[in-house]
């Protein structure tokens, strides 16, 4: 009998071998594959291999990285998982798994993995700032703040951990520990002549100073970001400093400078943005639109963001460019009644994706507040559940107050915008215009404009006062008047050149201007408007136009109109004619 299992085990030996062999040459060529950029040989290859080898989990390793590479998260993770369980448990392989969460948004299993790292390796530095980035991710700022500094006494100076300390102390609104450690961060990148790091934590400094209302700091330091590292993310914080300012061209060029180099849907996300608030609705649409439609979230990994605030703010946008283009459609010029129901249909089919899109965004909201207070980070939990109970005054204003009184505790000069937000859902004109001296003429044009087009509705119709208020508005922001319902004040003269023959255009031409939301006045002495349009029919098939600010006597728009290719008839002229009016008073020149 023992000898017959000696026969056995000689006889086997070559097949072992033989096996080890081919498994080798299976990973050779798989290897191989991948090197020439044959991925899906590679792929063939390992699957062959993993039928004929099921156990062998260096395979599920080779196949994971290849996936990882590729971006193929899921598929990755799947592998990783499958080499874990077969034995492959070792720093690189859950270190993999961990990051292979990450991108999947999975964040707590991200901070599961990372935890077990450290656990069986307590001095891997690497792991402890991403561990600290993570509990970022996920407010546990309390336990990221011990966590490095922990590790910075134990291993001393390290730049990553300073950045990551700033970014957790930026989350708990500790201006002064926030500054100090990406300052800290600067000083060891600039040490180590690690000028893309330097940049990465400038940009943060940025952030942080504009957060605080540090606006002339935030620009400098976007401005030190770009000199040390041509990111996209420094052009976008240069791009929202200019958006502050309502300087449309300036952010408009350093959101194209980020779009060029970006990697994120970020700057699509920016662009869209500025085009809403600028009245550039379909642009805005189309572009938010490509965001939305997008799947890849494994960006979100390196960004101070996940899914929930992500769709969130899409959503915002988008209900706010629906809105706006429910608002404009009613205020077209038409030829005809099937126009006129054509747009009143559209006006309403906006209207409803509008408030679809507010309510999943309240909905986020609500959904983000409650994991916030989870992780007793009040402020913003406070926030979120304000913005989320918008539509139910008392519950909101009652987590808008709790907010204010945190935030303004370290930043005084956010009461202003607590006082706008309780204007908005009290509507109260009194509040508003309290708003309006406190805001920096200069740095704050946004929060200008934003604090008058909520007053211009509560403001009585046909009042000097509401004259004005939209004058003001259109100075800071011409483009945005019309998705927000507001016409032009406009003190009105049309000259006819042959005034003995009677032309029906010119009581359609009013008609279609006040249908645009311009209140008309037909005396030159009328007050509270700033600027005059002056209309010049030159017979059946030529118009010029001009509007002039009455009070600089500078000329804003001028243009002439070929009116024959709107056709002979009156109606479709005057139509054709204020359309192109309100196409040249409502552009954007800032």
């Amino acid at each position: 009998m023992v000898l017959l299992v000696f026969i056995f085990l000689i006889l086997s030996l070559p097949v072992a071998a033989e096996e080890v062999k081919s498994l080798d040459r299976y990973y050779e060529e798989a290897a191989k594959a991948i090197a020439n950029e044959n991925y899906e040989t590679a792929v063939k290859i390992l699957t062959e291999a993993k039928q004929k080898y099921p156990r062998a989990s260096r395979l599920h390793l080779l196949t994971a990285d290849l996936y990882y590479e590729k971006e193929l998260y899921n598929l990755a993770l799947d592998e990783y998982l499958q080499a874990e369980k077969k034995g492959e448990d070792d720093h690189y392989t859950l270190n993999q798994i961990a990051h292979s969460y990450g991108k999947l948004n999975q964040e707590q299993d991200a901070i599961r993995y990372m935890e077990k790292i450290l656990k069986d390796n307590p001095d891997n530095v690497t792991t402890i700032d991403d561990l600290g980035w993570m509990y970022f991710k996920t407010f546990q700022l309390e336990k990221g703040e011990k966590l490095l500094r922990e590790a910075l006494d134990r291993y001393g100076p390290d730049r990553s951990f300073f950045m990551t300390l700033g970014t957790l102390y930026s989350g708990m609104y500790d201006y002064e520990d926030s500054r100090r450690f990406y300052l800290r961060a600067i000083e060891e990148a600039e040490k180590a002549k690690d000028s893309y790091f330097a940049s990465v934590a400038y940009y943060n400094l940025s952030l942080l100073e504009h957060s605080f209302y540090y606006y002339n700091s935030a620009l400098r330091y976007t401005e030190e970001s770009i000199y040390n590292a041509d990111r996209a993310s420094g052009h976008l914080a240069r791009g929202e400093l200019f958006q502050s300012r309502m300087a449309f061209k300036q952010a408009l060029l350093e959101y194209q400078k980020a779009l060029a180099k970006d990697t994120t849907p970020l700057s699509k996300v920016n662009l869209a943005t500025l085009y809403q608030k600028f009245g550039r609705l379909e642009l805005a649409r189309r572009y938010i639109e490509e965001v939305m439609t997008s799947k890849d979230l494994a960006w979100m990994y390196y960004y101070g963001t996940d899914v929930e605030r992500h769709y969130k703010d899409i959503h915002e946008i988008l209900a706010d460019i629906y809105q706006g283009l429910s608002r404009v459609e009613l205020m077209r010029p038409t030829a005809s009644f099937p126009a006129r129901i054509k747009n009143a249909f559209l006006s309403l089919k906006y209207r409803i994706i509008g408030y679809y899109h507010r309510q999943k965004f309240r909905l986020y909201s609500l959904q983000m507040g409650r994991t916030l207070l989870e992780e007793k980070s009040l402020l913003d939990a406070y926030w979120e559940f304000y913005r989320g109970n918008e539509g139910y005054p008392e519950i909101a204003l009652k987590y808008l107050y709790k907010a204010r009184r945190f935030e303004t505790e370290v930043a005084p000069h956010s009461a202003v915008y607590y006082q706008q937000e309780e204007g908005k859902i009290l509507r109260s004109p009194a509040l508003l215009k309290e708003t309006l001296p406190a805001l920096d003429s200069f740095w704050e044009k946004e929060g200008l404009s934003e604090s008058l087009r909520l007053l211009v509705p509560l403001l009585k119709k046909g009042s000097i006062e509401r004259r004005e208020a939209i004058n003001r508005l259109y100075e800071i922001n011409p483009g945005g008047l019309l998705q927000y319902g507001f016409g032009l004040p406009l003190h009105l003269e049309i000259i006819h050149e042959q005034p003995s023959r009677r032309d029906g255009r010119i009581r359609l031409i009013m008609k279609f201007l006040r249908r645009a939301g311009s209140e008309l006045a037909l005396e030159e002495e009328a007050e509270g408007f700033k600027y005059t349009l002056v209309v010049r029919l030159s017979g059946p098939d030529r118009a010029t136009f001009i509007l002039k600010d009455r009070e600089k006597g500078a000329v804003i728009v001028r243009d002439t109109v070929d009116l024959s290719v709107f056709g002979r008839r009156p109606k479709r002229q005057a139509a054709g004619l204020v359309e192109s009016i309100m196409e040249k008073i409502y552009e954007v020149r800032t």
